[in-house]
């Protein structure tokens, strides 16, 4: 009886790409049925942690923060349009590494994380390196 319309004549309703990140439809069983949407802070946060992960990257230092703490953060924005996510990331990079070799790592990893964790497809990921991250204290010379 699938896809007949209720006794009162209205057929249910049916989310499309636009009002959900996802629909989950397991075998056609009512316990399986529902939607799940993903916020886009959840995707965000996914992709800061997911670059920390990655050797010699860093979040944005604050000017002010920098002071008072070791408050840094890697900055994110995403926009999720269906099982699509697009991401904006800022974070710094440890001086002297290749920046190319490290963004290239950032990006894989973001890509493979947020769709391991989130279920979605990153389209576009632009990093941006705001900085390059050179470790405080002493600094060794050779005279």
């Amino acid at each position: 009886m699938s896809g007949a319309a209720p006794a009162g004549g209205v057929p249910p309703p049916v989310a499309t790409d636009a009002d959900a990140s996802f629909v989950d439809d397991v075998d056609g069983e009512p316990s399986g049925r529902g939607r799940t949407s993903i916020e886009n802070r959840v995707v965000e946060k996914t992709a800061a942690q997911s670059a920390l992960e990655i050797d010699h990257v860093h979040g944005v230092s604050h000017r002010v923060t920098r002071v008072f703490t070791a408050g840094q953060t890697v900055q994110t924005h995403a926009w999720i349009d269906g099982h699509l996510a697009r991401l904006q990331v800022n974070i710094e990079v440890d001086y002297p590494t290749p920046v190319k070799q490290v963004t290239r790592q950032v990006r894989q990893h973001i890509r493979e994380r947020v769709n391991q964790l989130c279920g979605l497809t990153i389209v576009d990921l632009d990093i941006r390196v705001v900085a390059l991250h050179v470790r405080s204290g002493p600094i060794r010379r050779v005279i």
